[in-house]
């Protein structure tokens, strides 16, 4: 019977390299899975950075832009208020 014991034993054994072969092999695909998964984060990472500089130059024109009519509206309202003062009271010589 000792005989039947160490061929279930050396079965075992056996059993256990598939095993460790096994999960070796689900290691390295997850390791493989993993870089692969890196290099799309960097790569929208890269996009995402790109997509954020355009909109803070689209923004950064945008305010310029408003700035300007800003200081186009006051300067025309000024004009107008100090061609009032001058034009609203006659004076008689």
């Amino acid at each position: 019977m000792a005989s039947s014991n160490d061929s279930s034993k050396g079965d075992h054994a056996e059993v256990s390299d598939t095993d460790a072969d096994l999960a070796q092999i689900s290691i390295s695909e997850a390791w493989t899975q993993i870089a692969k998964g890196e290099k799309t984060a960097q790569a929208l990472e890269s996009h995402l950075t790109s997509l954020e500089k355009k909109i803070d130059d689209l923004l950064a024109s945008f305010e310029e832009s408003e700035r300007a009519k800003v200081d186009e509206a006051n300067s025309e309202a000024s004009d107008s208020r100090s061609g009032d003062s001058n034009g609203g009271t006659e004076t008689k010589a």
